[in-house]
């Protein structure tokens, strides 16, 4: 890093940034778009949204690969600090991350996503079912983190008897401060998962199926089939991409919208205003914070030296609250049109399970408002991430209102729905 360049305090896992992190990235990229950080072996954190763009369209020059064992000076995949797992098709860079997009495609395109609506209706109506009686519901525990982690898990292909487990591991492992030994534990816990995934393989590869899974065990790449390590990859991304991030999104948005009447009377009565509202959204709660990238040469941006061999953070979340880009970014304004919003990354790595995210977040919003109206929060009881490093979201969200009637088919479990 040269003399000349600027330097910032900045740890995105530190509590001090879990308690404002708007006002800190409105401070990044207004006086820092480009900056040196030395926390987590040191990274540039790139919070302009111009700057963001910049690097995120040169994957020629940015890498996104991920080599394991993790070493400096070598690719480290799109988390910083680096994570033990590597995550296709985010943590491979073109050529061949072009080929793995078009094979991808098919399962998470726009169509796919509108077929999919009434099996995530499905799983929204029975979560609501559980705690409509009672009118006590846990907004995350009990519905913003399950219906996507039953969706994932449906589509991926894995035993749904124990999507509870899947669900919590994934949701702990995102809130979970690094380098402690609590984080190994859960680690370990998405380890078990990643076993689970090692043991279908072979049962699809057998006996195939529709589900991602079987449909993997079909995929060649550069005209050879691929390999188990491979599908693992594919299900290291799509499994913790699929949940967290859309429960984050999910709870910040019935958080807001408690504190919000008019905001949440706005879309009762008009719920086909939920969709453009997503956008706006995603906007201010930018689930993943940002991604890491690995330079690949010596570079610049924003007029920083830039190393061979850098990590480089590019900073969604702080994009988003670029001024220039969007004016007052620190209100939330539905009326905005906010469709070039960043939370879904910018450039050719833009998030696959992007289209089931949004239709994730129009079903179960649109559940709650239509079932639970009169919701509130009880008052300190939210829980929030105490690290939003990876993803910005909450813990827990018990929730109260006026009791009402089951609207689902009688299944006890999720497992005895019928299927659509």
């Amino acid at each position: 890093m040269s003399e000349k360049s600027p330097e910032v305090d900045f740890d995105h896992h530190s509590a001090e940034y879990a308690r404002d992190p708007w006002a800190a990235n409105i401070a990044l990229n207004t006086h820092t778009p480009v900056a040196y950080s030395r926390h987590h072996g040191g990274f540039w954190l790139v919070s302009g949204y111009d700057q963001v763009s910049e690097v995120a369209h040169r994957p020629e020059v940015f890498s996104s690969e991920h080599e394991l064992p993790n070493t400096p000076g070598r690719p480290q995949g799109t988390v910083v600090p680096a994570s033990s797992f590597r995550g296709i098709p985010l943590e491979v860079d073109p050529p061949e991350f072009l080929q793995w997009r078009k094979q991808l495609n098919s399962f998470f395109s726009p169509p796919a996503a509108r077929r999919l609506r009434p099996r995530i209706q499905q799983y929204a109506t029975w979560c609501v079912d559980q705690c409509v009686e009672s009118g006590e519901i846990d907004l995350v525990l009990d519905l913003a983190n399950p219906v996507p982690a039953l969706i994932t898990l449906d589509i991926v292909g894995l035993p749904m008897d124990d999507w509870r487990l899947y669900a919590d591991v994934v949701h702990a492992l995102v809130y979970t401060h690094p380098g402690t030994p609590e984080f190994d534990r859960v680690e370990a816990g998405f380890g078990q998962l990643v076993g689970t995934v090692r043991d279908v393989i072979p049962q699809r590869r057998a006996d195939p199926g529709d589900d991602l899974i079987s449909f993997l065990t079909q995929v060649e790449i550069d005209g050879e089939k691929i390999s188990d390590d491979d599908i693992v990859a594919v299900c290291n991304a799509v499994i913790p991409g699929g949940v967290d991030t859309t429960t984050a999104l999910l709870a910040s948005t019935l958080d807001y919208l408690d504190r919000n009447p008019e905001a949440r009377r706005r879309l009762i009565d008009s719920p086909e205003q939920i969709p453009a509202a997503c956008d706006e959204f995603l906007r201010y709660y930018t689930p993943v914070v940002g991604v890491g990238r690995t330079a690949l040469e010596d570079t610049s941006v924003g007029g920083c030296p830039i190393s061979k061999g850098d990590r480089v953070l590019l900073s969604w979340a702080a994009a988003n609250l670029d001024a220039k880009t969007f004016p007052n970014p620190d209100v939330i304004d539905l009326d905005r049109d906010a469709r070039k919003q960043a939370a879904f990354g910018i450039g050719i790595h833009r998030c696959i399970g992007r289209h089931i995210a949004r239709m994730d977040f129009e079903v179960v919003i649109g559940e709650v408002l239509r079932r639970m109206p009169d919701y509130q929060i009880v008052p300190g009881a939210a829980e929030k991430y105490s690290t939003v490093g990876q993803i910005n979201g909450y813990v827990k969200m018990p929730a109260r209102f006026t009791p009402g009637p089951r609207t689902g088919p009688d299944a006890a479990t999720v497992t005895e729905l019928p299927r659509t």
